[in-house]
């Protein structure tokens, strides 16, 4: 471990680094997102307003955005810097669990417990559209790189692919191959395929075109929080409940490394853009 960063006060929900690697941002149910300057002794830079816990965090391709989403059934968009502004954008009517960029930063992503996935305009902080067909609630929702499919997980125990074109509730494809709740899902950097997991403790990898399971790992002996995958595609880092944080070499189909350090659940985990560090977080 390289550096341990305490200042959050409940669970933290999502860590990922900004794209410059000067930041790592973070997401807590205290309601907060903190910004960490990596410098030595480098004081966070505080975002508040939600008014319940933070779900989830993302960064714009430039880094000068930030987007979260909360208990508090909004979506917020944030400048990254010492102002903090922050815009609200309200359409979801229950808590809000997941939020993404696009690859080119113009589309966002939230879906919750409405279960109800919708796209915002990052440009004019508005609504565009939405997709229903999860039977519970949506944990995770997730572009693909060209923006053209979103794969979702939800409580319903079904990850789901839709084309962004089409508008409604009909997937392309409903994948049904676990045997807990769906807790997040990642597109492959090639778009070629999708990993899930979920709280029956295992990690899936999905081929988009063929709409097939390629690879299944008993991952963790908990429930698994997060996946991501690193830069190359070929390697894949994983959080659980089970307090460890994994690192998966895909084209060998096995584990190449557990971590330990964190003393309670792992609850994020993601690799920095070059693929050099990982950031984790945990209860």
């Amino acid at each position: 471990m390289i550096k341990s960063l305490k200042e959050h006060k409940g669970k933290i929900t999502q860590a990922v680094f900004a794209p410059s690697l000067k930041q790592v941002i973070t997401s807590s149910y205290d309601g907060t997102i903190l910004a960490w300057g990596l410098r030595p002794n480098a004081r966070p830079n505080k975002f508040i307003g939600h008014t319940a816990a933070v779900c989830d965090v993302a960064v714009n391709p430039t880094g000068t955005l930030l987007a979260s989403v909360s208990r508090d059934n909004t979506v917020r968009v944030w400048n990254n810097n010492a102002s903090a502004k922050c815009h609200i954008m309200k359409g979801h009517s229950a808590p809000v669990k997941s939020v993404q960029f696009s690859s080119d930063g113009t589309l966002l992503l939230s879906a919750g417990d409405d279960k109800l996935i919708k796209m915002w305009s990052v440009e004019h902080l508005k609504f565009l559209q939405s997709w229903s067909g999860h039977q519970n609630w949506v944990r995770s929702a997730q572009f693909s790189l060209d923006s053209r499919m979103i794969a979702s997980g939800s409580d319903d125990r079904t990850v789901k692919l839709w084309d962004v074109s089409i508008d409604g509730s009909n997937p392309i494809h409903t994948f049904t191959d676990h045997t807990g709740m769906v807790n997040n899902v990642k597109f492959h950097p090639d778009g070629s395929c999708l990993a899930s997991c979920g709280s029956d403790g295992k990690i899936k990898i999905f081929d988009c075109r063929s709409q097939r399971l390629l690879q299944h790992y008993d991952a963790h002996g908990d429930a698994v929080n997060t996946v991501a995958f690193h830069k190359s595609g070929s390697y894949l880092v994983s959080s659980s409940n089970d307090s460890t944080i994994k690192i998966w070499d895909l084209r060998r189909g096995c584990i190449m490394y557990t971590l330990f350090g964190h003393e309670g659940a792992t609850t994020a985990a993601s690799f920095s853009p070059m693929g050099d560090f990982i950031v984790s977080g945990g209860q």
